[in-house]
């Protein structure tokens, strides 16, 4: 009896709408943006019923603002949720903010079946093309088997290196396929590992070479500057940069993201100066910003 149970439980079906909801749980993902509709109900509704908090607003754009800005603060991605055609165009607002600011996101939007592309389906757009001018990653699940590494790649690509946007693309008739419960499992277990290596390869350390160029240029530098920003407080690194400025005596000015990881009030804090420590440094050490 024992034995038919379980031959029972692993032919049990999912449709795409619960894959793509443990995919996301798997991930570790608890919180999610956005405006539910066709075709993304179902899909919405088992993620809450995994555990996956649904925060609806009124209109895309709100929602991908929220999402992008949850992405900044928790260092997670933030997810936006979206319908086919017209959502999903409201919802590239918050993935450019994402993109541009560097903020980690996925907007994932529902999209019309893949049988009736060109025939007038139900808000047809291409939507791969309409966000890639505002990510860093464009994915799509073409079946229901690639559910689970599409979720990851999307979710990795937004936190790894220099994180921003990502996109994926959910076609109508991909939710509707189904799978055996023990294959969907299994599916999300060798994402997982993989995103797990992925990880693990982006840790590799800067060759110690060009870490000995940056150093005699340090040292041989008659007024140098350290400037940080928004990518040194998203890596944690305020303990590192304190110690380098009170080992070199190097003057340090923060970006305006990059304000609170050192005092204001340091003796080697170059803010009041700004325009003249900027103008007049002939080494800067920029560490996570960006020059304008």
């Amino acid at each position: 009896m024992a034995e038919s149970n379980s031959q029972t439980t692993s032919q049990t079906l999912i449709d795409g709408n619960t894959l793509a909801a443990k995919s996301l749980a798997a991930y570790g993902i608890t919180h999610m943006f956005g405006v539910v509709g066709i075709p993304v109900t179902s899909f919405a509704n088992r993620a809450v019923a995994a555990g996956i908090r649904f925060i609806a607003f009124h209109n895309e754009q709100s929602a991908g603002y929220a999402a992008s800005a949850y992405g900044y603060l928790t260092g997670r991605p933030g997810i936006l949720l979206t319908v086919s055609g017209p959502g999903c165009v409201h919802g590239l607002a918050g993935l450019s903010n994402a993109m541009i600011n560097t903020w980690p996101m996925v907007l994932i939007s529902g999209s019309c079946d893949q049988n009736d592309v060109g025939r007038g389906d139900f808000q047809e757009l291409n939507q791969i093309e309409a966000a890639k001018p505002f990510s860093k990653h464009v994915g799509k699940a073409k079946d229901i088997k690639e559910i689970p590494k599409c979720f990851f790649e999307a979710l990795d690509s937004a936190v790894l290196g220099r994180p921003g946007g990502c996109y994926l693309d959910l076609p109508t008739d991909v939710l509707h396929q189904t799978i055996s419960e023990s294959e969907a499992d299994s599916l999300i277990k060798s994402a997982v590992d993989v995103s797990e290596i992925e990880k693990g390869a982006k840790k590799m350390s800067i060759a110690s070479l060009e870490v000995e160029k940056a150093v005699d240029l340090l040292r041989n530098a008659e007024r140098p500057l350290i400037v940080f920003g928004k990518g040194a407080a998203y890596a944690r690194a305020e303990n590192g940069l304190k110690r380098l400025v009170e080992s070199t005596g190097f003057p340090f000015l923060p970006t305006p993201m990059g304000k609170g990881l050192l005092p204001d009030t340091h003796e080697l804090a170059a803010s009041a100066a700004r325009s003249l420590a900027i103008g007049k440094c002939d080494v800067a050490l920029v560490v996570g910003a960006r020059l304008n």
